[in-house]
């Protein structure tokens, strides 16, 4: 009898909406993975011998970015595990996100 239960609210679960509806936007995401991106860069291009100052370095830069954006860890954890989850959602993320980047490099030039 456990089992049939089971496997009715396995079903259910399977069956419900997995979108949740207070992810953030996708402009919204775009621009935040954008810079978290620029931040990934900032580190890298320092070419630090040691991976945890280089850990240490990203996490406060990640930090600093999305209290720029208004938008707790939490949340936007939350919310890229949401676009991962949707193939679709993510690639149309990602198209947004390099068109972000591609506007970015060209305000610098």
């Amino acid at each position: 009898m456990r089992f049939y239960i089971f496997i009715l609210l396995l079903l259910c679960w399977a069956c419900s909406d997995s979108t949740p509806t207070n992810r953030l936007s996708e402009d919204q995401m775009a621009d935040i993975l954008a810079d978290i991106h620029l931040d990934e860069g900032k580190v890298s291009a320092m070419n630090i011998v040691s991976a945890d100052t280089s850990v240490i370095l990203y996490n406060r830069l990640e930090r600093a970015t999305l209290k720029r954006h208004g938008i707790d860890s939490t949340r936007f954890a939350k919310s890229f595990a949401s676009y991962v989850q949707e193939p679709q959602d993510f690639i149309d993320l990602y198209k947004k996100v390099n068109a972000a980047l591609a506007k970015k490099q060209q305000s610098k030039k």
